[in-house]
């Protein structure tokens, strides 16, 4: 049973892996590949990458290699042959359960040491690389957006552009259009990721309030394109990519300003409602004086009352602690939906496993993905959230394992 199970991991394990890699690679492929870096970096950023995904190919490949194995040894009588033969189905869960707690251990390894490193230096190594490529790629009737700027030109000769037009997309209504016949750019920070760009008898169209607009003039102008905020995006560590001590660090960080947030909000509740009580115990004509007040401050403590303080960055570092367990102990937890399978007689026993566990996996994906949404509307720990799709299909599984005993 442990060599059937181990041989159906490694094919379920190269498809899942198979499939998030090639993603990785045209991730890769939009961001470097295309501004021909050496195959050798582009190797290295695919190895450094590999960690972030194998968290997801663990779960899906324990559940799908237990599914396939006990769905061929159903489809084959041979689970029938077993318990004809007074043997337990227990020794034929057991190493499965073994082996998959096994890959839980490894899942959160590859969780807590193994992403954080290869994070840590695929940042280092992309900083690098984008440091010798070129930021800003100058053709000839083309369109560089840089943050909320975008830059639209037309005959470029070297270092020099004509028909310069800049116009910032940060807002719908206010904003600033610039335009020159001829600029030149050049780096002005290497380190921040700078360019200057010199223009030539600009034009500056600005708008004011949205209603009206201001047209200026010069001789010469001086605008700088910022790329330092694009390039830190790029190569940031997300929380879900932190060790487990890092995440323990950040959450008594975020659970200060959270205590404060509610202290303040305790305080604000206290006051209104001392306030409202105030008015409410004061004489008839005073309160029919003060109607408007009354049901002004029962208005905010109504509201108060319904939107409890949430921090953004508690919630989701708390979230990502737990979802490192969550999905190492998926590997085992998963494994019990396919149990029930045994009882049944399936043609195509290994076919229909590898579907029901596909169907599966995408289920765990949606409920995990939902569980995330959903954590930044509520104010209480998002433990359960994120352990809710392992002890639903778990839960599910040990009901359909005991309903299938009793048929």
């Amino acid at each position: 049973m442990g060599r059937e199970y181990l041989l159906s991991f490694v094919v379920a394990f190269f498809f899942f892996f198979f499939i998030f890699f090639i993603n990785q690679i045209l991730l890769i492929a939009q961001r470097i590949l295309l501004k021909q870096v050496d195959y050798f970096s582009v190797l290295q950023l695919v190895l450094l990458s590999i960690p972030q995904f194998l968290l997801y190919t663990f779960p899906f490949s324990s559940l799908t290699a237990s599914s396939m194995v006990i769905g061929d040894l159903s489809g084959n009588n041979e689970i029938l042959a077993i318990r004809s033969s007074g043997i337990s189905l227990k020794h034929v869960f057991f190493p499965i359960i073994i082996i998959s707690l096994i890959f839980s251990f490894l899942t959160f390894v590859t969780a807590d040491k193994a992403l954080p490193w290869s994070t840590k230096k695929y940042r280092e190594l992309y900083t690098n690389l984008m440091r010798d490529l070129p930021t800003l790629e100058l053709v000839s009737n083309s369109t560089n957006t840089i943050a909320d700027m975008v830059m639209v030109n037309k005959l470029v000769e070297g270092n020099t552009v004509h028909d310069v037009l800049l116009f910032d997309t940060a807002k719908a209504r206010e904003g600033q259009l610039l335009s020159a016949p001829t600029a030149v750019i050049s780096l002005y920070d290497l380190n921040a990721f700078i360019y200057q760009l010199d223009l030539q008898n600009p034009l500056i169209l600005k708008s004011e309030s949205g209603k009206q607009w201001a047209l200026s003039e010069a001789e010469q102008a001086q605008f700088f394109l910022n790329f330092s905020g694009q390039i830190a995006s790029l190569a940031s560590a997300l929380p879900s990519q932190l060790s487990i001590k890092e995440l323990r660090a950040n959450i008594a960080t975020h659970k200060k300003t959270y205590q404060e947030e509610v202290q303040r909000y305790d305080q604000r509740i206290k006051s209104v409602s001392l306030e409202l009580a105030t008015l409410q115990q004061a004489p008839l004509e005073t309160q029919l004086t003060d109607i408007a007040t009354i049901e002004r401050l029962q208005t905010e403590l109504k509201r108060l009352e319904e939107r409890k303080p949430i921090n953004f960055y508690y919630q989701y570092y708390r979230a990502e602690l737990h979802k490192k367990f969550a999905l190492s102990s998926a590997c085992f937890m998963l494994v019990f939906l396919t149990f029930s399978l045994s009882f049944f007689r399936v043609k195509h026993g290994r076919l229909i496993g590898f579907g029901l566990s596909m169907l599966v996996a995408v289920v765990y994906w949606y409920l995990l993905f939902f569980a995330q949404m959903q954590i930044f509307s509520i104010s209480f720990s998002p433990a359960l959230l994120i352990w809710a799709p392992n002890l639903i299909l778990f839960t599910c599984g040990l009901l359909l394992l005991l309903h299938a005993r009793r048929l």
